[in-house]
Order: C-alpha cells, then sequence, then structure tokens
C-alpha cells in the first residue's frame, strides 16, 4: 500500500503493504476490549491512558487492567473531577488521574510507562488546545520505558452513510470540512511515530458498522448527529454548508429513522510502536 499526499498531509509508505482491516462487532466498548487485547499488555505492566473526555471508556480500561496500574490524563479540569469522582465512587484503586497543561504536557517523570495508549486524544488535544501532534508525540516517548509500546486509536476519514445521494454526500463534505485534519489523524500518527524514531510501527484499520438491526442505537445515533448540528450553541466551527443545506442535511438524517437498508460504518486506525 502505498500513498502519496501534499507535504503537509501524510505519507504512507512500502512498510504498510500488509496494511490490515478488522471488522468489529457489538457495542463500542466491547470493540475496545478487542482492540486492548491486541496490544499484548502483561500483568505486571502499568499504562498511561489519554485523554478521559467519556468517563465510561477509561473505566472500562481500569477494569480490563484488572488492578494493573493505570494513570488518566485529560486538560480538561471537568473530566478530570468527574472520573476521579466515578473511580472513587466505583472503588476502582488502580487508577490515578492527573491533570496535563493545556499544551499537552504532563505532569508525569520520564519512562515511567510499559504502555501509553491514546483513546481519540491526538484528534482530541489538536482540536481543543491546537497541540503540535509531533509535541505530543515526543511527550509520549518521554513518559515510557524503553523497548515500551505506544499506540493511539483514531479517527480514519468521516463515518460512511449509505445509502446517501449525491446531493447529501456534498452537504456533508461541507460540514465535515472544518475538521478535516481531523479525519486523516489515524495516518498523520504514522507520520508521527516514523519521525520520532519509534520501531516496528504497524497499523491496523478498524470498521464498526451500525445497521438496523439495532434500532434503538442506529435512532440515538441519529439524534446525536442532528442535535451536533447545532454549531452555533456548542462551540463548535461553522461550517461551509448554508443554513438551508443543513435543515435539508437534518431531514434526510430524519428520514432514516425507520429505514430498514440505512447503514453507517464508523472507521479508525489503531498505530503502534515501539520506543
Amino acid at each position: 500500500m502505498h500513498v502519496t499526499a501534499a507535504p503537509d498531509r501524510f505519507m504512507i509508505d512500502a512498510d504498510l503493504r500488509n496494511f490490515e482491516i478488522v471488522t468489529q462487532k457489538g457495542d463500542l466498548l466491547d470493540s475496545n476490549r478487542q482492540i486492548w487485547q491486541s496490544l499484548g499488555i502483561k500483568q505486571s505492566d502499568c499504562a498511561l491512558f489519554f485523554p478521559a473526555p467519556n468517563a465510561l471508556v477509561p473505566l472500562k480500561f481500569a477494569r480490563y487492567m484488572n488492578k494493573r496500574k493505570v494513570t488518566f490524563v485529560d486538560t480538561n479540569e471537568i473530566n478530570v473531577s468527574t472520573l476521579i469522582s466515578l473511580a472513587a465512587e466505583l472503588k476502582l484503586s488502580n487508577i490515578t488521574v492527573k491533570l496535563a497543561t493545556p499544551s499537552g504536557k504532563f505532569p508525569i517523570a520520564d519512562s515511567t510507562f510499559d504502555l501509553a495508549y491514546s483513546d481519540l486524544g491526538f484528534s482530541s488535544f489538536y482540536s481543543d488546545h491546537r497541540v503540535d501532534i509531533d509535541s505530543l508525540t515526543k511527550e509520549l516517548v518521554r513518559v515510557v520505558k524503553n523497548g515500551s509500546k505506544i499506540a493511539a486509536l483514531d479517527e480514519n476519514g468521516a463515518p460512511v452513510m449509505y445509502p446517501c445521494p449525491p446531493d447529501i454526500q456534498l452537504i456533508r463534505a461541507k460540514i465535515d470540512s472544518p475538521r478535516a485534519d481531523r479525519l486523516i489523524m489515524g495516518r498523520r500518527i504514522y507520520s508521527a511515530f516514523k519521525a520520532n524514531g519509534l520501531k516496528n510501527i504497524r497499523l491496523t484499520g478498524y470498521s464498526r458498522f451500525l445497521t438496523s438491526d439495532e434500532e434503538d442505537k442506529m435512532q440515538a445515533e441519529i439524534a446525536r448527529r442532528i442535535s451536533a448540528l447545532g454549531f452555533a450553541g456548542n462551540g463548535q466551527s461553522k461550517p461551509n454548508a448554508s443554513t438551508q443545506e443543513i435543515e435539508k442535511y437534518k431531514a434526510w438524517l430524519n428520514s432514516q429513522m425507520n429505514s430498514d437498508s440505512f447503514l453507517i460504518q464508523f472507521n479508525l486506525i489503531l498505530a503502534v510502536g515501539e520506543k
């Protein structure tokens, strides 16, 4: 597999001819467990996990670690406070929670962890704080031990919705344009790993499908997407789509609520490298 793009984008070289795509089944949290198992975490390992905006995922990871030490890091004080409270309520004694600086500096000593795992952390830090991807990679390299792994799960393009008429596809492209850099973050991480000297880098693509067979989840996802279109009220960047186009897109999403043939495909890339 060989892809070349503009210099400010990404390059995937001949190392990745055997790039693997894995289809995930079940809900998102079960899919995450499948990914964590692939990392080969040892019984004695201690891990760094970031960020922690959705407390369900890090708490699930803490339980997966099963008394092995895990440190959560986020730049958001509310996220950190919420996770501390929930960990105490659930009596998860293997958790430490730390607040990073807005620029992505972790309050952690050098060579501390056996594994650093990012769950959409690169795109989150980049979007919220304009943290340089290379600087964030350097910070991860700093806090893991020699021979340890750094793993990052991130987006690999916008979710695919099918069937989707051409006019709706054009509107979606306009809506997604403010986060174009995030949508290729999984591939950009590969380049950052290479540039910072990580070895034995491998990429695994993950696709998860949501279909009408999971009616409640599908309706909840469509409702979430419609709600997220209130850009002015939630601080997101305003899209290039007009008000009329956004209303047309909302109406189309609503029309898919009870469609037996509609599906959504979510695509992620897991990049794993060794220090």
